[in-house]
Formats: structure tokens, sequence, C-alpha cells
């Protein structure tokens, strides 16, 4: 098996047709043909469907080609090891992370990395955290920083616990009840939540599951968070927040825009998560990424704070 066979089954994929494959990677349509054939032979294993409209790939062809990237991606961070050990002050970081983890020593870190290796390519992307997992498994991101209830149990990536944060609900201010529930009260409203609640990690499964109690009959997911502070603002729903939006949240509460809620037993602490596939795969930059994150977050809470307000204001955060 050879890369530039890979490369070829790659670029018909993502090209529809050999012809344009051809064209892409500077070859000869034979020659492109040629490799994969001699892939089909070696794997002893049909690759490609091909028609008058182009070529597309088999169910095992996918298989084959997702191990594929995997391998050329590898292949990249040791080219960029190497570059590293000669001295180049560059390399590539892709960091996923949860919005929470958009705080002041996250802001810090990146500034003085990009600072330290002017030539890194830097690529930072704001997912929820089924996407991080599933990017942590097949290579795409380097590191991920982001937020659970409850450890996370996929063993297709290392992780450690940074700190953890308190969680505030809210419901509209239109709502009539009281602001001071007990589980079996707010089991029984509707809410309004960012993550799935069949995830066991969501702050709902977690909260009711430890109870024995099923998840409540009325839940709303909106996975925009934009969108999902406008609706906690006029939604007779419960909503998630960290702890990190407290301030604000009291803002709109004194303001009359929503209300605050409390219970009379506690909740799960949401845990705030640094993750990577492999330690020892780590590359120099995402390295020096984490090392300069951890001493940024290293006792002291005004790490912790979001990014892009003033030190005396707050930025809301949300999970």
């Amino acid at each position: 098996m050879k890369l530039r066979q890979l490369n070829a089954l790659r670029e018909v994929a993502e090209a529809g047709s050999l012809h344009e494959a051809a064209r892409r990677l500077f070859l000869t349509q034979p020659a492109i043909s040629r490799s994969i054939r001699e892939l089909e032979v070696e794997l002893g294993m049909q690759l490609l469907t091909r028609s008058a409209n182009g070529a597309t790939l088999t169910p095992f062809a996918h298989q084959v080609l997702k191990r594929a990237l995997v391998v050329q991606r590898e292949i990249g961070r040791i080219v960029e090891d190497a570059q590293t050990a000669r001295g180049e002050l560059g390399g590539r970081l892709t960091l996923a992370i949860t919005p929470p983890a958009s705080t002041r020593a996250l802001a810090d870190s990146l500034l003085e990395l990009t600072a330290a290796r002017p030539g890194v390519k830097l690529d930072v992307i704001e997912w929820r955290g089924e996407n991080i997992a599933d990017g942590l498994r097949n290579g795409t991101i380097d590191v991920a920083i982001f937020t659970q209830y409850g450890e996370p149990k996929n063993a297709a990536f290392e992780w450690a616990k940074l700190y953890e944060l308190d969680v505030q609900l809210t419901i509209a201010a239109s709502y009539q009840g009281s602001e001071t529930l007990s589980i079996e009260q707010i089991h029984a409203m509707p809410w309004l939540v960012l993550d799935s609640p069949t995830d066991e990690s969501s702050f709902v499964a977690k909260l009711f599951g430890e109870r024995g109690m099923p998840l409540p009959e009325r839940i709303t997911r909106c996975s925009a968070m934009n969108l999902y502070l406008d609706l906690a603002t006029q939604m007779q729903a419960i909503a998630v927040f960290t702890s990190l939006a407290t301030p604000l949240l009291s803002q709109r509460a004194n303001k009359g825009l929503l209300k605050l809620l409390s219970l009379t037993e506690p909740t799960p602490k949401v845990g705030m998560y640094l993750a990577y596939s492999s330690e020892e795969l780590l590359t120099a930059t995402a390295e020096d990424f984490i090392r300069r994150l951890r001493a940024k977050l290293d006792g002291r809470e005004a790490g912790r704070l979001p990014a892009g307000m003033p030190y005396n204001d707050n930025r809301i955060g949300v999970r």
C-alpha cells in the first residue's frame, strides 16, 4: 500500500470522477486508474463503482479512506515535528472548544503561542461536546477544551479535568411560580437545553438519572448559542447556564428580563476538561499550547473568566 494510492482514492472521493481527480493531482487519468486498481488487487476488494457519470466509492472504500486520512494527518504531524526539531517556529494547531472554554486564559495562551511561533497555522473551532468527541476520535482536531457533567467515559481519547463550575438555572420573567424548587417540581416543567438530552453527560440526563428519574417530557433542544440566549428570556422553560453567566444573568434579572432559580437539592457540577487523542502523539506545538494554558489557569480565578470583556465586566457563559 502506497501513499500515492491513498491520495488517488481521496481525490476521487472528493472530485467524483477519475478525470477530475487526475486533473487535481496533475496526473493522467490512466495513472490514477492504475493506482486504484493496484490497491484493489492488494486488498482483494473493489473500491470504486465506475459509471458513465463518474466514479463513487464502495462502502468498504469509505472505511479505507477514513483510516487513510488518519495516516495522512499523522504524516503531516511528523513533518511538523521535524520542522520544530530544526528550530522552525511554526507548526499547526487545530483546537476545538465549547462556549464556556472561551476564557481569558485561553485567549492569552493563544496570543502567546502566535507571538512565540509566528508561522503557526491556528484553527479554533467552537463545537458541541459530541462533535468534539468525534473529532478527537478521527484525528481532525489536536486538542479540545470542553465542558461536561461527569467524567468522560470515551476511551478514544485522553483527558484531564482543569476545574469545575457550578450551574445556574433560569426561566423567563413571565413565570409566576416559586423561584426555589425541588427536583420533583422542575422535573414536571418544560426545559430548554443546548445538548442532546439523551446524551448521558448532559445536565438533564445527569440530574435526573442520578435519582432514577426519566427525562422530563417537555424538552426543547437548541444548539445555536445566540438563539438559545434569546429563547431563554422568552420561553417559560428552565434554561441551563454555567456559573460564569451568573453576574450577567443577575443584571438581566434585576431588569426584569428573566428570573434566577434555585434548587432545594444540590445539582451536578460541570467540569472543564482538556483532551487529546494521545499524550505520546502530541506535536510540539500542541504541547507548547497546553503548557501555556495550564500556567495561566494554575490557581488563577481570573483566568477562568470569559474572554472579550474588561476585567470589571462579565460575559455570559453557557452550557
